[in-house]
């Protein structure tokens, strides 16, 4: 018996289906018990199933769609704006983010708030990073190559300042794990990136070799765009290790990430 075929153009109309079904259960009625939490989390999954750049229904409509009052759907959308996941339009309403920023801020929180230790965060830091380099050097296109010699000449301009050589460190890692276009691990990259700006700002950093930093991203992207993973792999190893070191000298690896949450809780840029 021949088996059935299923169209692309049919498969994306389910898919799309059962998206606008799971966004419409998730403005039924909630119960009257923990009710904040169940809001927040209702509307979290919701902006999660919307278009970036969509706006959200009024509070009005939210507060008769979900059962519960105004404020309590005000203080949700408080919640998930400081994460960035909304914005409000002055006079038009409130907006799902076209920004990705807010997912690596919500997984540092999420890490800061499990009570996770230095020394862990950069153990599993340590594993993502190895694997995403790797898939960087095999799947890299010229696109990727572009925007990974853009951050790397960014940071050979700002050798003179450590701490924007620092950020452009981070920054070239995020970029190398989009490179290996598996978007968990570079959401998850995102997320300690977080953490790893407020370590290096309050680590004294003054002993370190501008020039040995850069030389040690040269050599990792030029791994990268030899498609070399094993090398990738080594060079950056070495890199990690390096780094860990110095930033273990200076932090307790023991202290619990909850130490610095009210520096993540600072609006910046």
């Amino acid at each position: 018996m021949e088996s059935a075929t299923l169209h692309p153009e049919l498969v994306a109309m389910n898919l799309l289906e059962t998206q606008a079904e799971g966004r419409a259960r998730l403005l039924d009625k909630i119960p009257g018990e923990a009710v904040h939490s169940e809001v927040t989390s209702r509307l979290a999954q919701f902006i999660a199933l919307s278009p970036p750049g969509s706006r959200l229904p009024t509070e009005r409509a939210l507060s008769e769609k979900l059962g519960v009052g105004r404020s309590s759907i005000r203080e949700a959308l408080r919640s998930l704006s400081f994460i960035g996941a909304v914005h409000a339009r002055q006079g038009s309403g409130t907006y799902v983010s076209t920004e990705e920023s807010y997912v690596g801020k919500l997984i540092g929180l999420g890490l800061m708030m499990q009570r996770s230790t230095m020394s862990e965060v950069i153990e599993a830091r340590r594993t993502l990073e190895l694997q995403a380099v790797r898939l960087a050097a095999c799947r890299h296109d010229e696109h990727d190559r572009k925007q990974l010699e853009a951050v790397m000449r960014k940071m050979e301009f700002s050798a003179d300042d450590l701490a924007m050589v620092a950020r452009y460190d981070l920054e070239l890692h995020v970029t190398l794990a989009r490179a290996g276009h598996n978007s968990v691990l570079a959401h998850f990259i995102t997320g300690m990136r977080v953490l790893f700006e407020i370590w290096i700002q309050k680590a004294a950093a003054e002993d370190l070799v501008i020039e040995s930093i850069l030389a040690e991203h040269q050599e990792i992207l030029d791994a990268v765009f030899a498609r070399d993973p094993d090398r990738a792999e080594r060079c950056m190893g070495e890199h990690l290790k390096r780094s860990a070191n110095h930033l273990m000298k200076r932090i307790d690896p023991a202290l619990p990430t909850t130490e610095y949450a009210s520096m993540l809780l600072v609006p910046g840029d």
